[in-house]
């Protein structure tokens, strides 16, 4: 689980920081509206520190944007990434019951 966790992470991050970048902020800007730090924007953006609701409710309003249009991108190609990845995790089942090793690697 702490793939997922992670990949959701740094999926949330790269949205906000093209959302910031389109609007023509910097992390610095971000961080004043925010009264933040801008490394800790940069935390965020990069994925290493998770976002409370809150925050991100901040953030959505600063920028204009919906919970709608965060979940639209952000949920719609985490759950993509995380269905391929099933699918990968399937076909290695398969071919360790099948005793096709080499498949696996």
């Amino acid at each position: 689980m702490t793939f997922f966790s992670n990949g959701i992470n740094k999926e949330i991050g790269q949205y906000l920081r093209r959302i910031r970048k389109e609007q023509n902020l910097t992390g610095e800007d971000l961080a004043k509206k925010l009264n933040i730090s801008q490394q800790q924007v940069s935390r965020y953006e990069t994925g290493k520190t998770k976002l409370t609701f809150e925050m991100m409710d901040k953030m959505l309003i600063i920028f204009n944007k919906s919970w709608r249009d965060f979940f639209n991108h952000v949920i719609d190609k985490y759950d993509n990434q995380r269905l391929q990845c099933m699918i990968r995790n399937e076909s290695i089942y398969y071919s360790i019951l099948e005793g096709d090793t080499k498949k696996m690697w």
